[in-house]
């Protein structure tokens, strides 16, 4: 299994229709990071520390609509 940007935009939308918490979705792509790391290629690893990165300060926080655009950039292929 590939686990690329269409699918993680796909997972990023799905966890921020449980509520957007920055706290707990830079955790949750903490873990999708360290769970798909294999199957994961650069690309992909560098989009989804963009959203782990977001608990690092407010420089590098996105807010939802932010968030929701990221994703659905992901899922159309739109970010290298």
């Amino acid at each position: 299994m590939n686990y690329g940007n269409s699918q993680f935009g796909l997972d990023l939308l799905s966890e921020t229709e449980k509520g957007f918490d920055v706290v707990r979705i830079s955790r949750w792509a903490y873990e999708r990071y360290i769970s798909c790391s294999r199957e994961v290629s650069l690309e992909t690893k560098a989009n989804i520390m963009k959203i782990v990165a977001m608990e690092e300060g407010p420089e590098f926080e996105m807010d939802e609509a932010e968030v929701r655009q990221f994703a659905r950039s992901l899922i159309e292929q739109k970010i290298a």
